[in-house]
């Protein structure tokens, strides 16, 4: 089969989750033999990439954009023409808000070929200030009127995003529920040593946050948790991997400062190497996520596959990932109390933690990519059928 995946941005430019997905489900794709053709911007922060290349067997084409406002407002230059000089069975693009999206689902119609629109998140249900919220809604609304009909298949990342989806637009009987998951390999032997030596982290237990360093990710809130931990665990520290987003690091920064947690703090910059970001996992004790909103984390199913506790925020998907008490905890969001509580009740019942450890092993062997890529091939074919391919 002939695939188009369509995401704003690619290897090497691996800003999140939606980067890791496309690029792990793509490789799955080839190994079973299928032609994979990624088509995503050139360019991200002032620097550019090859035109043209082959990533692990993976076809990437690389699109200018004439407008590059901020993550979902870009226009790319000539994707319309790049696709339909293509013979593709199915064309699949990523986040129903964003223009390329919106070129992708109408170009697949004009040709008479399949589309399929994976939602991550609901980007109006986000928390924002209400002087974003307001034009978020707006963009919103109009983005999902011209991608959620015109797709042959959504595909969601939870089951809670199927009714806010049909509110906005979005046909009940043409979507599924297609998780993110974990690279087979996920499941190896990593030396976490390595990753302490690199950061020179020497205190433990290690507590990692691994997402963007951006206030909806709420890396906040775990700073805010590390005294109260602190007074407990003389020894522990916190690893932040992530890339920066508008300058927030230094923010952080300043308030570990105020904290008196400085010492403790380690800043690592985004991972994008496969076996230095397992290695990170590898060698936290638990994996903490208190962000404000998620589809589904790409980070969870990572840290749990190397039989990590997770503690994270109760929005969103993330209670489709983990079970409260059964692969670690769920805690509301900012709340900062419940969020040292359920992490210095895991630090301190080792027979808690290998408890949770091993049902978060467990839970993320469920969403191995060479699973997944199969259930995606069968909602791909379905595509195909409809539209008498």
């Amino acid at each position: 089969m002939r695939i188009a995946q369509v995401n704003v941005y690619f290897q090497p430019f691996m800003v999140g989750g939606a980067e890791w997905y496309v690029y792990n489900i793509s490789r799955e794709l080839v190994k079973m033999g299928h032609d994979v053709h990624v088509f995503t911007a050139a360019e991200y922060e002032g620097k550019k990439a090859l035109a043209r290349e082959s990533v692990d067997g993976i076809n990437v084409h690389r699109v200018p954009l004439v407008i590059d406002w901020s993550y979902r407002t870009k226009v790319w230059d000539g994707l319309r023409d790049a696709l339909a000089a293509e013979d593709f069975d199915v064309i699949h693009t990523y986040d129903y808000a964003q223009p390329h999206s919106v070129v992708a689902v109408e170009t697949g119609k004009q040709l008479g070929v399949g589309t399929a629109l994976t939602v991550f998140d609901v980007h109006s249900m986000i928390p924002r200030t209400w002087y974003k919220r307001v034009p978020m809604r707006l963009l919103d609304g109009y983005m999902a009127r011209r991608t959620l009909p015109a797709a042959s298949r959504i595909l969601v990342r939870a089951p809670n995003l199927v009714e806010p989806l049909v509110k906005m637009g979005g046909r009940a009987e043409s979507m599924r529920v297609s998780p993110s998951g974990v690279r087979d390999d996920s499941f190896g032997v990593f030396d976490g040593g390595e990753f302490r030596e690199r950061h020179s982290i020497h205190g433990s237990p290690l507590v990692l946050f691994m997402g963007r360093l951006n206030p909806l990710k709420g890396p906040q809130f775990l700073l805010e948790a590390a005294p109260r931990l602190a007074a407990e665990f003389p020894d522990i520290a916190f690893a932040f991997v992530g890339p920066e987003q508008s300058g927030y690091r230094s923010e952080l920064e300043r308030r570990a400062s105020e904290l008196g947690v400085s010492s403790r703090v380690h800043f690592t910059g985004m991972i994008s190497d496969f076996t230095e970001k397992m290695e990170a996992y590898a060698a936290c004790d638990i994996f903490v996520l208190p962000t404000s909103y998620e589809g589904t984390s790409q980070a969870i199913f990572e840290a749990m596959s190397q039989g990590k506790p997770v503690v994270a925020t109760r929005v969103g998907g993330i209670p489709f990932q983990v079970e409260d008490g059964r692969e670690g905890f769920l805690v509301p969001h900012g709340d900062v109390e419940s969020l040292a509580e359920r992490m210095g009740a895991i630090l301190r019942d080792g027979a808690l933690a290998s408890q949770l450890s091993e049902g978060a092993r467990a839970k993320a062997d469920g969403f191995r990519y060479s699973h997944l890529a199969t259930a995606l091939l069968a909602n791909y074919e379905d595509v195909r059928k409809q539209n008498g391919n």
